[in-house]
């Protein structure tokens, strides 16, 4: 659905969940519009801590606009990671979408709606 400039429109939100295990940082490390970005926005996420949010409104001026992308990763030796496209905005923008990101042992699960499920969507990297 799409709002006019002057009408109400619920912000975007990205949602990260830690659910690694007891003792597990999950370590956010997120950027605007494009992969190749230095990320600005870093957060340790504690297992089981209140999930971590990143809210915005898409972009009205740009057909395909809004990006952004977040560095998941935990561990040291070795290290798991994945550096993913957290949400891209569609050709017109949006109002009140959801992108939940959930890192798991098994790796990484997703949905985009509240009252639905997630699904295990990617496996972690190893360096």
């Amino acid at each position: 659905m799409y709002f006019g400039l002057n009408e109400a429109c619920k912000k975007n939100h990205v949602v990260i969940h830690n659910e690694l295990g007891p003792g597990i940082d999950l370590n956010i490390a997120c950027r605007q519009f494009s992969i190749e970005r230095t990320p600005s926005m870093f957060h340790t996420l504690k297992y089981k801590d209140p999930f971590y949010v990143i809210e915005f409104e898409d972009n009205n001026q740009l057909p395909h606009g809004e990006k952004w992308y977040c560095m998941l990763s935990h561990g040291t030796r070795p290290k798991y990671w994945y550096d993913i496209e957290v949400y891209r905005q569609g050709y017109y923008p949006r109002c009140g979408q959801l992108r939940s990101w959930i890192a798991k042992t098994d790796g990484i699960w997703f949905t985009r709606r509240y009252n639905s499920p997630p699904g295990h969507v990617l496996n972690w990297k190893i360096q």
